[in-house]
């Protein structure tokens, strides 16, 4: 056995690579720092014989640095990424390359032309940046082709920040793509019998160059067979990047701004405000509760189901939730045991406030589009919004059909310490064509308000309205109209309000309440959702009230009292306790959840019992996979026992095949690393490549720098990946690729030994066959190299003289190999190879 192998421990082992590439690194740093100049290196300080670190080091001194001219580089501005340019660098008077960079492609990267030094400066075809920017730096990296760009914030254009040049804007792949959620449930009731009802939710589409085709539909079937297909929506869209703007074409919804959102069917073009930087950007609701079972969620707008999902007992919180479109939402909550609880989300803020010079508007013209059987006339609408100086906003609108006409104009102000202030009158005439009354006519007036305090009082947004007798809003209208059942009356007056108050570091007050009342009735209907959050000594308290909607629009309040501590088994464990009064009595449960297998899969088990003193048992699992999640649920009642099971995912079709994953969200990624499986993505959990090399990657931010980085952990020293990290920037709807550059190679440890058995010179350079450099010999004769399969002749040379050089032959077939690589001693001869092991 050779000496080298018997000294080959798995600690002695890293140290070995270890000292022999932190070797290497320092020589080839000593390169970079100044390899065109003509410095010189004091081997002095190097421990060598024969003169092979004078050699080394005057080899590596001789690398030339780039000549003067023309190269696509990398440019980095405030270290965010602008994209890849093509720039011409010159020789200044050290010899050093600089960019030629031009006051108006600075200016697209975001500086302020007027806080160039001299007025001149702002046409200069080549500027000297930091001359005209006190503070500003320009690097240039030769050998990563890089260029970075440091500029004072002071001089930088704040409307540029977190934006992105539209010439960067990825459409993606053609593909196609499916994202489904399957559930069943199956039970047996004491009073109902047998029940059972199936669900699935389809949201799929095709990309085809810059057009994204789209469709949401949902089939659903309930325990007297009945069946159900319902289609949300199915439209074509693309965007028009000069106007800041998609065009849509199908079934879609109106704006819902300044009038009320309405399903159509039509043609529609919006102002897409995620193409601008990020100054003004919506947001989706968190949908806040508290279930008593396992229970079905669901999430509905304008008639239309958009999301499902199962909670567990106890407060939940729903943050992942990307409506369809705008509008109220209404929740729809069974529990086990069949109960029905509703709520109406408000999902509405302040968004007609706009920066200055900011605009915004849609243009829509399409058929009414309900989910019920009602009259569907066409509509035509049109809203637009301007940031004007003095930090105001006007906006207004024009909404008319074959019997509806409706006005709006309105005026929004920041008022700055006070908050955010709207306020706007609409004017609307209908031809209801009912018995006793023809045309109707009347106003509606609306006054919003919203500002963070100091206290910590966050008021996300506050409203009233109130409409006169007369006023209709066009679903209003087209109910009464079409005598729907679910026509109440024209609506008098409307108030909503979300507010959030911190207490200290640890508590917090939420609050989300909306009222409405309509003429001619004494119905009033109130809805919130009132919650306290503490925590101490290792225990969460959430003490909350709440009052719903049921499934026969009474109401059904709850109050309640949660806690939730975490407990020092597994990965992650908690147990929980509630007990919540409700209109028959109280209700208690115990529970504990957690996760295993690096939160793969999670548990839920609980046991309750409620108002009636009926005890349930339930146990809930959810599993996740790198191409599905599924999951079960199972409760035992002394009334009823039920069985759940759902499953979600999603697949992809592209040109080079069918991927399968999570779902994927609006916009998403498709990674290539050709070959190599179980390469995972670290912005995106649970992302691995398949056999192929591929992964799907969701989620990603339209318009906006999203960074792709490899997680390469599990692989072995026999790949090697070239770049494991890229920017892409998608539009909105698109699937983007990216190939990353992989390949399969050889690690090759060589311990290099003179025929007397000294190490071959520290700093000998190790040549291949075509005399191109592979690598060099480090302390004690490590040689640390990267080769393709093959035996070849290796040529070391630690000087300029005959006797400064000799051979070895290198056969990975004869090698050992251990974690990946190839171990073997060699000694070398000038006058033939003799191979010790």
């Amino acid at each position: 056995m050779p000496p080298f192998s018997k000294r080959w421990s798995i600690c002695g082992r890293r140290h070995v690579l270890l000292y022999l590439t932190g070797s290497l690194a320092a020589l080839h740093h000593i390169a970079i720092v100044e390899a065109n100049s003509n410095l010189g290196f004091e081997s002095g300080f190097l421990r060598e014989s024969d003169g092979a670190g004078v050699h080394a080091l005057s080899f590596l001194a001789s690398e030339q640095s780039l000549a003067p001219g023309r190269y696509p580089v990398t440019v980095l501005v405030n270290l965010q990424p602008a994209g890849r340019h093509e720039l011409d660098f010159q020789a200044d008077a050290d010899n050093a390359l600089q960019p030629c960079l031009p006051s108006t492609r600075l200016g697209e990267w975001g500086l302020r032309l007027d806080a160039l030094a001299a007025a001149g400066d702002a046409k200069q075809a080549c500027l000297d940046l930091a001359s005209a920017i006190p503070g500003a730096r320009v690097d240039f990296d030769s050998s990563r082709l890089r260029l970075s760009i440091s500029i004072p914030q002071i001089a930088m254009r704040r409307d540029i920040a977190g934006g992105v040049d539209p010439s960067r804007w990825d459409s993606g792949i053609n593909a196609a793509f499916l994202n489904y959620q399957a559930s069943t449930l199956q039970g047996h009731s004491r009073y109902r019998g047998r029940y059972s009802n199936d669900d699935l939710y389809l949201n799929g589409g095709i990309n085809l160059g810059d057009w994204r085709l789209r469709t949401t539909q949902s089939w659903r079937q309930d325990s007297n067979g009945t069946r159900e297909w319902a289609r949300a929506q199915t439209y074509a869209q693309r965007d028009l990047p000069g106007n800041r703007a998609n065009l849509t074409l199908g079934e879609t919804f109106t704006d819902s701004d300044i009038f009320n959102g309405v399903p159509i069917t039509g043609v529609r073009v919006a102002s897409d405000m995620s193409m601008l930087p990020d100054a003004l950007q919506g947001y989706a609701p968190v949908i806040r509760g508290a279930a008593q079972t396992r229970a079905k969620l669901e999430v509905w707008q304008n008639g239309y189901p958009i999301y499902a999902t199962y909670v567990s007992p106890g407060p939940y919180a729903i943050e992942d939730l990307s409506a369809v479109g705008n509008g109220e939402l209404e929740v729809v909550l069974t529990e086990a045991d069949g109960q029905v609880r509703r709520f109406i989300q408000p999902y509405s803020t302040l968004t007609n406030l706009l920066r200055q010079g900011t605009w915004r508007y849609t243009a829509t013209v399409g058929q009414y589009n309900p989910a019920s059987s009602v009259d569907k006339p066409l509509i035509w609408q049109a809203t637009f919004s301007r940031g004007m100086e003095w930090d105001l906003t006007l906006f207004g609108g024009l909404m008319a059909s074959q019997y509806y006409r409706a006005t709006n104009l309105g005026v929004g102000k920041d008022l700055g310490s006070l908050g955010a202030l709207s306020l706007d009158v609409t004017q609307a005439s209908s031809q209801i064509d009912v018995a006793g009354s023809t045309d109707v006519q009347g106003h509606s007036y609306a006054l919003k308000y919203g500002k963070a305090f100091n206290t910590g009082t966050n008021l996300r947004f506050a409203g009233y309205r109130y409409s006169t007798e007369g006023y209709r809003d066009f679903s209003e209208a087209v109910q009464q109209r079409s005598h729907a059942a679910t026509f109440m009356g024209s609506r008098r007056s409307r108030v909503e309000a979300s507010v959030h108050q911190r207490l200290g570091q640890r508590h917090s007050l939420s609050l989300t309440l909306s009222q409405q009342d309509y003429w001619r009735l004494d119905n009033t209907q109130r809805q919130y959702q009132l919650g306290f959050n503490t925590y101490h000594a290792g225990i969460s308290y959430n003490l909350f009230a709440s009052q719903s909607l049921t499934d026969t629009r009474g109401s059904d309040r709850q109050f309640g009292l949660s806690l939730s501590m975490p407990l020092d088994f597994g990965r992650s464990a908690n147990a929980t306790f509630d007990v919540q009064k409700q209109a028959h009595g109280y209700s208690q449960r115990a529970a504990l959840s957690g996760s295993a297998r690096d939160g793969q899969l999670s548990y839920n088990t609980s046991i309750s019992q409620d108002e009636r003193r009926q005890r349930t048992a339930a146990l809930a699992l959810g599993y996740r996979t790198d191409y599905a999640s599924f999951g079960t649920g199972l409760s035992d009642s002394t009334d009823y026992r039920s069985l759940s099971l759902n499953a979600s995912g999603a697949l992809l079709l592209h040109a080079d095949g069918l991927e399968f994953g999570t779902y994927l969200g609006d916009t998403a990624g498709l990674v290539e690393v050709p070959g190599i499986a179980d390469v995972g993505v670290l912005n995106s959990a649970g992302a691995r490549t398949n056999e192929r090399g591929y992964a799907i990657v969701s989620h990603l931010q339209p318009y906006r720098n999203n960074t792709l980085t490899l997680q390469t952990e599990r692989l072995g020293p026999d790949i090697e990946i070239e770049n494991g990290s890229a920017q892409v920037v998608p539009r909105r709807g698109a699937i983007v690729k990216h190939h990353f550059n992989a390949r399969h190679v050889s690690r090759w440890v060589l311990t290099l030994l003179h025929q007397n058995g000294a190490p071959v010179p520290f700093g000998s350079v190790v040549l291949d066959a075509n005399a191109v450099q592979v690598g060099m010999v480090g302390q004690a004769g490590l040689a640390l190299l990267s080769a393709v399969d093959g035996a070849q002749t290796l040529t070391l040379s630690w000087g300029n003289q005959d006797d400064q050089r000799c051979q070895v032959d290198v056969d990975p077939q004869s090698m050992q190999r251990t974690e990946g690589y190839y171990l073997q001693t060699l000694t070398c001869s000038q006058a033939g190879i003799k191979e010790s092991s």
